[in-house]
């Protein structure tokens, strides 16, 4: 399964945007994103937390 990850969507007036599987890896790039850009530090479980609230389900993000 594929998401898009917007990173307005989590809050910031930002345009980067992430397309790809529902991974760890894809997760850890939008992770690297919000501390580069925005000076963020976000913990993986809370960026799944985050795609959970959104309607997805845990068990669909794989652990690649």
């Amino acid at each position: 399964m594929t998401i898009k990850l917007r990173c307005a969507d989590y809050g910031f007036e930002c345009d980067y945007v992430l397309d790809g599987k529902k991974s760890i890896s894809l997760i850890k790039e939008m992770i690297k994103h919000f501390d580069e850009a925005h000076g963020i530090e976000y913990s993986v479980e809370a960026v799944i937390q985050m795609i959970v609230n959104k309607g997805h389900s845990r068990e669909s993000i794989r652990n690649e």
